[in-house]
């Protein structure tokens, strides 16, 4: 396979775009927890946040839709109904609405009364707990504008040098680089398509990684090396099961975003050969 260039000029990679701290290193697979730890706790609420830091999570991944007043939850479906019982789209629900709902009850009677929290109160918590990082998906379309508010909340908290931004839409991608230049930025892949053209695309948004569903990076030969040699970080998801984790790793991967943090944990730390030898899936 040719060498790829760097598609940045003066020697620096994409990955330089991230933090020190959550820059790639060789033989460290990044544990990043899915909405928190949602296999113990309600998904995209506080409990399953701090659920994250005690598993030992690198990364908390979380999602942001913007509520009908322009505030910022922190909730992965476009309808409240899955969590909260609520149905309605989050666009057409008020800040106060949403957080008032019940988003712990679906999961677990002992969970009854966890909120879905607002961004705000997020970037809050994390400002705590400074030894975790944050993935926050954009969820649909936002502007430069829109992002204002959880920039200012990433800078009032001091978490951005332990924020990565990601998004489907590169609308968005790019609405994240006009509203916070200095913030990284990765973008999300739902399809396989031309290593190249891939490229070509990450380029033009000038991210630090590129994050592929699933089992995308081995089910495309070469392409995590592909992504490594041109400098961006691979982060694939949602991966759960030890099969997947060891398949992801002997493509080359920087981190995996899985439900169950607290068990790849410890997969990682008695399967996986930091030289990259082999990876057992048990």
């Amino acid at each position: 396979m040719p060498a790829i260039s760097s598609p940045r000029s003066g020697g620096t990679q994409p990955s330089d775009l991230l933090p020190e701290a959550l820059r790639p290193q060789p033989g460290r697979i990044r544990t990043i927890a899915h909405r928190g730890d949602s296999a113990s706790a309600p998904e995209n609420t506080i409990e399953a946040f701090a659920a994250a830091v005690a598993a030992g999570s690198d990364l908390i991944e979380i999602d942001l839709r913007l509520t009908a007043d322009g505030d910022a939850a922190v909730i992965h479906d476009a309808s409240a109904l899955r969590t909260t019982g609520i149905d309605a789209p989050v666009a057409e629900l008020t800040a106060a609405a949403l957080g008032a709902a019940d988003a712990g009850s679906w999961f677990g009677s002992e969970f009854a009364g966890a909120r879905v929290p607002m961004f705000g109160a997020v970037a809050e918590w994390g400002a705590a707990h400074p030894d975790v990082g944050w993935l926050i998906e954009l969820k649909g379309r936002w502007t430069a504008a829109q992002l204002a508010g959880p920039v200012a909340a990433i800078r009032r908290h001091g978490l951005a040098g332990r924020t990565i931004l990601q998004g489907f839409e590169p609308e968005t991608v790019a609405a994240a680089r006009n509203a916070a230049p200095d913030l990284p930025r990765s973008l999300l892949v739902l399809r396989r398509e031309d290593p190249e053209a891939l490229l070509g695309r990450l380029r033009a948004l000038d991210v630090a990684g590129c994050n592929p569903i699933g089992q995308l990076p081995s089910q495309v030969p070469g392409l995590a090396a592909r992504l490594r040699e041109a400098g961006y970080s691979v982060y694939p998801w949602t991966l759960d099961e030890p099969d997947e984790w060891g398949a992801a790793g002997a493509s080359g991967v920087d981190g995996v975003i899985t439900n169950r943090p607290g068990p790849f944990r410890s997969w990682h730390g008695r399967r996986w050969s930091p030289a990259g030898a082999e990876a057992l899936a048990s």
